[in-house]
């Protein structure tokens, strides 16, 4: 049985999808090559086959097929609707995403539950944005011509020691997949609503992603609400355990992989080995799968160490914004040309940003520069 919530969700839902269907967008031109009319008396007829007026064709030349159009790839920024004023507009950093070059947006939506072991979560009254507040981002989003990623994550409100949403450990794992079942029902409404064209149904959750059985079902109402794409976003220590990819449409890694060993020297060289060697180890994984491949969030605090431990969101640190341009120029030199890639997002764009910051936006730091070339380039 449909929850009441989760029931509204699809009813809302459904009125959208059943609104007038745009037509399709033609990005790369007419697919049908027809013959341009003949001026000098030459026929065309048949692709690869030249002959004059009067004379027998001669036999068809091998003419290779036209290249493919270029993929479109997901050249993404994260932006985390963590403001705290519910009055807070998002419409100048969707700008400043949008200048950077950036053609997609994950709109990041942080849902709490109390520790590891708790069955209920919710949308945090102080440090998560509304229903209404998601949905008009998502729209602004969407008229700056941004493609929409709704992109849930889990927070703890009062986490116990080590623990963190990748140790997730619920009492009673109906009662939590029930409970999340209901916040993400109401963001696949939004995203239906809206238009966005992705929803993450789960980000780097490694002791519940191979619970297949109940993930199943939980997809399953998902597609009934939000026709898009679903996405998983497994951490980046995990990535091969995660089972959950087997139900989704894209298989996302959250990219903080260590480049470098804290004693190593921290220069561009030593980090920019480190991602070369971590390219191949992942194109060697993606050879024997199909689905499109993302990086889900890749970012770098602006703080020494950062390349050496770029999952480290512990508090204070000495401010070195040139060990963050240092680690996206790595990930730069040594993925361009990989078909492997699909695209990513760069993690996170909220925030005040400047040199004297030790936080992961690169607004306003060396970082931004690199970002920019980063995202052109792919």
């Amino acid at each position: 049985m449909i929850a009441p919530r989760f029931a509204l969700a699809v009813g809302l839902a459904l009125t959208a999808v059943n609104g007038p269907t745009p037509p399709p967008v033609v990005r790369y031109g007419n697919p049908e090559r027809v013959p341009a009319p003949s001026r000098d008396g030459w026929s065309r007829a048949e692709p690869g086959t030249i002959h004059a007026p009067g004379t027998a064709p001669l036999p068809p030349l091998a003419v290779p097929p036209p290249p493919a159009p270029p993929s479109e790839r997901e050249r993404g920024v994260a932006l985390g609707l963590f403001a705290e004023d519910v009055s807070f507009s998002y419409g100048k950093l969707l700008a400043e995403i949008v200048a950077l070059g950036a053609t997609h947006v994950a709109l990041v939506v942080p849902l709490y539950q109390t520790d590891g072991a708790s069955t209920e979560l919710g949308l945090d009254t102080r440090f998560s944005p509304t229903l209404d507040t998601i949905a008009e981002t998502a729209r602004a989003a969407k008229r700056d011509g941004l493609e929409v990623m709704i992109f849930p994550i889990v927070r703890l409100s009062a986490p116990r020691a080590g623990e963190w949403r990748g140790t997730l450990a619920p009492r009673d794992r109906d009662a939590w997949f029930a409970s999340y079942g209901e916040r993400l029902g109401d963001l696949a409404g939004i995203a239906a609503m809206t238009g966005a064209k992705r929803l993450v149904v789960g980000s780097e959750l490694s002791t519940l992603d191979g619970d297949l059985d109940r993930w199943r079902p939980l997809c399953e109402k998902m597609r009934a609400v939000f026709g898009g794409k679903l996405v998983y976003s497994a951490n980046w220590d995990h990535y091969q355990k995660a089972a959950l990819f087997d139900l989704v449409d894209e298989e996302g890694i959250s990219g903080y992989f260590n480049l470098r060993d804290a004693k190593a020297p921290d220069d561009d060289a030593t980090a920019e080995s480190g991602w070369r060697r971590l390219r191949q180890e992942l194109e060697a994984w993606r050879a024997k799968r199909t689905s499109p491949f993302i990086f889900t969030e890749l970012g770098y605090r602006s703080r020494a160490g950062a390349t050496a431990a770029p999952w480290d969101e512990g508090p204070g640190g000495t401010p070195d914004p040139d060990e963050q341009r240092r680690g996206f120029a790595a990930f730069r030199r040594a993925w361009t040309g990989s078909e492997a890639l699909d695209g990513l997002y760069v993690w996170n764009w909220y925030g005040y940003g400047g040199p004297a910051t030790t936080g992961y936006t690169p607004r306003g730091k060396p970082a931004e520069t690199e970002v920019r070339a980063l995202l052109e380039g792919l």
